[in-house]
């Protein structure tokens, strides 16, 4: 379920949506280096991890806030992503950690006669409930149904 299934005018602060599920796997991990080029030895090299403070290999959190859209699909009236704040990694998330997104809507602002600004508390929890993440995305969103 999208948390911005309504257009803007029929939004509430307030509103809350918790996302279904994904495990982070290895292929993820992988993929990621390979994608971005980040082959930190905390997350490709298990003999370095092993050794680490954390005891095992991490799931990049710029992988962990990437598959949040995919989590939480925001609906057809969105325009465009307008920025974000306060991104923190707040605990690390490991290969075969199972992450959920926690939506509410915490501001909305009109733009103009066809936009509003709509600002989401995005948390992401793990299979546990502990935080993992947090930010919060402003999301430019149609006002009205275009269809209506």
């Amino acid at each position: 379920m999208s948390i911005l299934e309504l257009p803007f005018d029929q939004l509430t602060v307030g509103r809350r949506v918790r996302s279904q599920g994904r495990t982070m796997t290895e292929t993820d991990v992988v993929n990621f280096c390979m994608l971005t080029g980040n082959w930190l030895e905390i997350h490709s090299n298990v003999e370095f991890a092993e050794d680490s403070h954390f005891g095992k290999r991490l799931v990049q959190g710029s992988l962990v806030f990437s598959v949040i859209p995919g989590l939480m699909p925001l609906g057809r009236f969105v325009t465009a992503f307008y920025g974000l704040d306060g991104l923190r990694f707040v605990a690390p998330v490991f290969i075969g950690d199972t992450v959920y997104v926690e939506a509410e809507i915490v501001d909305l602002k009109e733009r103009d006669e066809k936009h509003g600004v709509v600002t989401l508390q995005m948390d992401v929890v793990n299979q546990d409930g502990a935080l993992v993440q947090t930010s919060r995305f402003r999301i430019l969103l149609l006002r009205k149904d275009p269809e209506a």
